[in-house]
Formats: C-alpha cells, structure tokens, sequence
C-alpha cells in the first residue's frame, strides 16, 4: 500500500512540473492582407494598422525619411518599435511573427533589409546588403532584442529559440 502510494504521490507532483511547463507557439500577422488604412488628418501621412494576437496590433506609418513599423497594445499609449527601415520596404510580401508562450505574445520576429552605411548623397539608408530577422521583446520583455542573418542556416528556427529562451530566462 506505501508502494503504491508513494507512485501516486510521484505521479501527482510530476503532473504539476509537467503541466508547469511552457508551451511555445506562434501565429502569424500579414502586413498587407490584414490591414485596413488609417487616413492621416491635417496633412500627415496614412497609416496601415494589420490585426495581430493577443490584444497586440502592428501599425506601420512614414515619418520624415523611414517607414516605422511598431506593435502596439489596442486600446493603450503603449508602443514596441520593430523596426525604422526606409520606402522600398514592401510590407505586401512580409509577416510578423508573434511568438507566444502558453498562448501569451511575449515577442516578435520580423523579416527586414539590412544596410550599408549610408553614403554622402544618403539621409539615412545605404545600399541594401542582405536581410536580417529581427527579434523584439514585448511588454515585459524588453530583454528580447537581437537579430539573426536571414542567410543562416535555420534561420527561423534559430530567431524563434532565440525569442524562448529569453523568455525563460526571465
């Protein structure tokens, strides 16, 4: 009888670590066909507001010179910048990817161009020289913030593990 309630005893406390465990997924936000035009007032800019995860939206505008692509909480004042690349970004062919921990998006990873260091004649971007997937932490995750080269073998795989670990290391 101890035998066997020792097992069961085991069984219950092993459960609970199991189920203690985090789950990590992603789900995915297209920058183009998820997204509905926000009309600029007094003379600014449109901006494209794309549905995302998890009470998250990506809203992509035009500063000056640079197209700001930013995940933000609906409803809130509260922003993560993604990325300030320049206008021959075509967001028509790119998609975040929204990382998530049982369910929860904790961050993001984002497909962008890379530059060389502007020349004379440049504001602020130079020649497009590769791509990078960018990683970017969420509210309370600010930690989260690297890139990898998309020319890596196992990029994504390699973005993704990136993302969860900084996670669990919190």
């Amino acid at each position: 009888m101890k035998k066997l309630l020792s097992a069961a005893a085991f069984l219950i406390m092993f459960a609970g670590i199991a189920s203690a465990q985090t789950k990590f997924t992603s789900a995915y936000t297209s920058l183009y066909k998820a997204c509905q035009t926000i009309r600029g007032e007094n003379g600014t800019d449109d901006a494209f507001v794309c549905k995302g995860v998890g009470g998250y939206q990506v809203r992509i505008y035009s500063s000056a010179a640079t197209l700001q692509i930013n995940a933000e909480l609906m409803g809130k004042d509260e922003l993560f910048p993604l990325a300030t690349l320049d206008f021959s970004f075509n967001e028509s062919k790119s998609r975040v990817e929204w990382r998530m921990a049982n369910g929860k998006p904790f961050a993001v990873i984002l497909r962008v161009p890379r530059y060389a260091a502007p020349a004379e004649t440049d504001l602020y971007f130079g020649k497009v020289v590769g791509e990078a997937l960018i990683v970017r932490g969420l509210k309370g995750y600010g930690n989260i913030n690297d890139e990898v080269d998309a020319k890596t073998a196992d990029a994504n795989v390699k973005a993704r593990e990136f993302a969860d670990k900084a996670y669990s290391a919190k």
